[in-house]
């Protein structure tokens, strides 16, 4: 089973193949779905699969929020439509990979 990370590129590319619409709220419903699945077969989170549950936690730190909503509501608002915040999703995505690169490269250059 590829871990979730890995899952992004592909429904990046081709949303509809992995979601009814192209549509945040799809993607969430998918997400969960995901995880559900390998929590019911018992497997264990891999680092990859723990990275993007960081990277729901740095979207609330970014946008500053302190709500119950869902992160997907949350991208919606900052958002035209739901096509827009999937959209945007990956954009963030990748966002928090760059930062999380640079962050990990300045601990490794410190430690030098």
């Amino acid at each position: 089973m590829l871990n979730f990370s890995d899952l992004l590129p592909e429904i990046k590319k081709r949303p509809t193949l992995y979601l009814s619409r192209y549509s945040i709220f799809d993607f969430q419903s998918f997400y969960y779905g995901y995880d559900l699945a390998r929590n019911q077969l018992g497997l264990p989170r891999s680092e990859k699969d723990q990275q993007f549950e960081e990277f729901l936690l740095w979207l609330r730190e970014r946008y500053k929020i302190e709500t119950t909503q869902s992160w997907a509501s949350l991208i919606l608002f900052h958002s035209v439509d739901e096509r827009d915040a999937l959209q945007r999703l990956f954009d963030l995505w990748e966002e928090f990979k760059n930062s999380n690169e640079s962050y990990v490269k300045s601990v490794i250059m410190n430690k030098a």
